[in-house]
């Protein structure tokens, strides 16, 4: 009788054990569980982040070469970089999911990309250029040679201001600044507000709607603020738009003409 009282009591006492155990584990998960999340979304942006920025290297490297084919015309650039992005809006395999995503690029690169120039210089162009008559066109262009560049004398001229020689001012170097929209849900809006320092994390900070007085600066009073890639809080929170900033440099020779008028016919957004 002694024996299976003990044995009874013994199993109440493992059972009870078991149960203080599992409702510890279910108080550890409920709390771990929003971190260990968390990290998952914050690991698939990094992930999705990779990506857009060696779509963007490719990109970049398009749309130098356009502008190299088309007398280093900014639009001819633009839409290089364009078609070079539309990998990063296609949700379809197919030609009309082409088309919506090469349209959303598109848009993209004119309203929130930047090419900045680097080479040739301002100097350059101006020991270099020079007008030059298409009788097929009735038309005079202000450009620098690229014909016969191997032949051409390698030295750097006299009295030259850029100190480089015609080759080298025949070499097209750009530089894109680019918005890439972050999708991923609460991972975006942390990795915008920590980029731009925004707020502080915490009460007050970025796990609350706003961290700051919308009408003294409703773009949050950024500390490290990018105008063409910033955005109002209450529009991120409205569209889930959170974009962060990009940049890539691409170098290509020049197999035409690069015109002075070409460089300008598709001028860089302003921001916001």
């Amino acid at each position: 009788m002694n024996l299976a009282r003990f044995r009874s009591r013994r199993t109440s006492a493992r059972g009870a054990r078991r149960l203080r155990q599992t409702g510890q584990s279910m108080a550890e998960f409920i709390v771990i569980a929003p971190v260990l999340l968390f990290v998952c979304f914050g690991t698939l942006q990094f992930v999705l982040l990779y990506q857009a920025k060696s779509t963007l290297d490719v990109a970049v490297l398009e749309a130098a070469r356009e502008g190299a084919v088309n007398n280093g015309s900014m639009q001819a650039m633009r839409n290089g970089l364009a078609r070079g992005l539309a990998p990063l809006y296609a949700r379809q395999a197919n030609v009309d999911g082409f088309a919506e995503a090469l349209a959303k690029a598109q848009t993209d690169a004119t309203r929130f990309s930047t090419i900045t120039v680097l080479n040739p210089t301002a100097a350059a162009i101006r020991d270099y250029a020079q007008p030059r008559y298409y009788a097929d066109e009735a038309a005079t262009y202000t450009e620098v040679p690229n014909d016969s560049l191997m032949y051409r004398d390698s030295s750097v001229p006299a009295g030259a201001s850029s100190s480089m020689n015609i080759q080298d001012a025949n070499l097209l170097k750009i530089h894109v600044h680019y918005c890439y929209d972050m999708y991923v849900p609460l991972a975006n809006k942390v990795i915008y507000y920590a980029a731009n320092v925004i707020g502080s994390i915490g009460t007050s900070g970025i796990l609350t709607r706003e961290p700051v007085n919308l009408i003294q600066d409703p773009y949050g009073a950024p500390k490290n603020g990018d105008d063409l890639c910033k955005t109002r809080l209450k529009d991120g929170i409205a569209t889930g738009r959170w974009p962060i900033s990009l940049d890539s440099e691409a170098m290509v020779r020049m197999q035409s003409p690069l015109r002075l008028s070409a460089l300008n016919d598709s001028p860089n957004p302003t921001g916001n």
